[in-house]
């Protein structure tokens, strides 16, 4: 029987009274870490180790170790300091963040973008709407929509658009000259394309979810599941959280409220916008929204284990929300 230490340096092999050693030189890459630290031992350190034999401080799967804080502290005595491969433990670290990037993490950041870019549509809107005001008044008002508006106006001109809409006069301005008219088509043109743009997002958005969380997309929406995801920080992260936080995630405002002032507590946060809460009357709502939410809960972490149940959770929130329905 014999101790051994793994080192970045070199394999050591001690007596059974940790006197002597044999030190043989490996030649560690980058592979060969990444299996050590997922407690695996290389190919290449397997010849050298026999059946008895006893690693010191290290837990490789198969094989025996031991973690007397004595034995350690003589064998790392007697080695001495050891030179280590700075740039092999640089390019480990960037492995490991690498292999740490999930696709939870990958919806994060395009609901997050999808946030931004419906912030920057809206204020876009709100200026051009004031600007084509002077135009023609009364196609904005005519029609509420930002988006159905945009595609609207493009590459039609006022006259045109006044015979569509039996418009028999309007207020614009007199003054426009085909300079304004061209620098305003062309802003229309532009945001045009963010709605595109904002389209293809969402589409990606529900792909990607149904792909990673195929039962919380069929439970929650893939649009608020991807939310869910981004409140809670990930994935494994939602799955910790009881269903009565999943509930009120997006209403941490009206929460701190209620705690701070005594104001009626939140009954639902993102999850108001699920279709099943959106066709019932509001003193419904807050049964619906706790039903949902364990449904969710549910649902997460049949996702994490990789488990299809969602056929099962629809029907019984389905099941719930006729009950409601039918109060």
């Amino acid at each position: 029987m014999s101790y051994i230490l793994l080192r970045y340096n070199g394999l050591y092999i001690f007596d059974d009274n940790l006197e002597k050693f044999q030190k043989i030189d490996l030649e560690l890459n980058l592979d060969d870490l990444k299996e050590i630290y997922k407690n695996k031992l290389p190919e290449k350190v397997k010849n050298y180790i026999k059946e008895n034999d006893i690693f010191i401080g290290q837990r490789f799967d198969g094989y025996k170790y031991t973690e007397d804080i004595n034995i350690i502290r003589k064998a790392l005595e007697k080695i001495g300091e050891e030179k280590i491969n700075n740039k092999l433990f640089i390019d480990l670290l960037k492995e490991q963040i690498s292999d740490s990037i999930s696709k939870d993490e990958i919806i994060i950041q395009a609901i997050s973008f999808l946030d931004d870019l419906n912030k920057s549509l809206n204020l876009f809107m709100e200026r051009f709407r004031e600007w084509y005001g002077l135009y023609f008044p009364e196609i904005s008002q005519e029609i509420e929509d930002h988006e159905k508006f945009i595609r609207t106006i493009i590459n039609s001109n006022r006259e045109e658009l006044m015979k569509k809409y039996n418009i028999n006069k309007t207020m614009g301005g007199k003054i426009f000259e085909k300079e304004d008219l061209e620098i305003m088509n062309k802003i229309s043109l532009k945001i045009k394309e963010l709605y595109d743009l904002r389209k293809d997002l969402e589409d990606y958005i529900e792909k990607l979810m149904r792909e990673i969380a195929p039962n919380l997309s069929e439970i929650a929406t893939p649009k608020i599941g991807a939310r869910l995801i981004l409140l809670s920080g990930g994935l494994k992260e939602l799955s910790l959280l009881p269903s009565s936080t999943i509930q009120v995630l997006g209403a941490e405002k009206a929460l701190f409220l209620h705690l701070s002032k005594g104001i009626k507590p939140p009954k639902h946060g993102v999850i108001f916008n699920h279709p099943y809460l959106q066709k019932l009357p509001p003193k419904r709502r807050g049964a619906m929204a706790r039903t949902l939410a364990s449904k969710i809960s549910i649902a997460v972490k049949a996702d994490l284990n990789k488990k299809i149940i969602y056929q099962k959770l629809k029907e019984e929130l389905d099941k719930r929300f006729k009950e409601l329905s039918e109060k």
